[in-house]
Parts: C-alpha cells; structure tokens; sequence
C-alpha cells in the first residue's frame, strides 16, 4: 500500500511529504516556527513587548472570531481554533490548494507573569491581538534608599 499518490508537480510532492512529518512529529519539521518548505506555522504571529504588557498579533484571515479560543494556563498561552475548508461546489476543481483548514494550536511560554483580570482580546481585519499586561510583582519597583 503506497502511503503517498505522487504526482507530475515534484514541489507539490516535497509539500506532501513535508506535511506528512509535520503531522506525525506534532509540529513543524527542523525548527520552531519555520519548516523546510517555507510553509510556518499557522497562525503567523508576531510577540513584542509594549509599555507594561506582552502584545501578541495573530493572522487569522477569514476566520471567525467564534472559532478562536485565547487562554492562560502555567503561564502559558495558548491560542486554539479550527477554519473550515471554503467547499467549491459542484463542477469545481483546486489547480493548487495553499491556504490551511483544519484545528491548530499555538502554546509558547509567557516572558513574565501576567495580570489574568486584565488580559484582553480583540478580532480586527483578520488580525487577533491579544495583550497581556504583567501582574504587579512582575514590574519593576523603585526601592527607597534610607540611611
């Protein structure tokens, strides 16, 4: 039984194989946030931080913001959902199919504590931004020096 149908495209066949590691592995091939083909994780995001908070930007087009889930655990995000295939109809055929379908998980490690009472999410333009502000005891304090 052959576990791949190969066909005339040699790159359509790398992605193939390429998608067939990342799914036995549990995550993308050689490397955290990239993988040989070019192909990245979904979603795309961008981290940085901004006054008090942590910012995360994540692309997310033509999802619904239904479809998302954000949550906090171990200090850890972790941002979850799931967008369905567009179905074609009837008569229609894919000449080539990049975009995603199907669930995904992003988790990674919060650089500091952070203020759970004051996280905030918001959907914009296929953009999910969510920010994180850092709980008290993570920000710095002036000590008085006395003496």
């Amino acid at each position: 039984m052959s576990f791949f149908h190969f066909s005339n495209d040699a790159f359509e066949d790398v992605l193939k194989l390429q998608r067939a590691i990342d799914r036995a592995l549990g995550r993308p091939f050689l490397g955290h946030d990239w993988s040989p083909s070019g192909r990245g994780l979904f979603p795309a995001l961008n981290v940085f931080e901004a006054d008090d908070a942590l910012v995360v930007k994540a692309e997310v087009p033509g999802m619904a913001k239904e479809d998302l889930q954000v949550e906090i655990e171990d200090n850890r995000l972790l941002l979850a959902g799931k967008r369905e295939a567009a179905s074609l109809g009837e008569g229609c055929a894919y000449h080539r199919r990049e975009r995603n379908s199907g669930e995904f998980r992003r988790a990674f490690r919060l650089p500091f504590e952070v203020d759970r009472e004051k996280t905030a999410a918001k959907y914009q333009d296929g953009i999910l931004t969510i920010r994180l502000e850092k709980a008290e005891a993570a920000k710095p304090r002036q000590i008085q020096i006395v003496g």
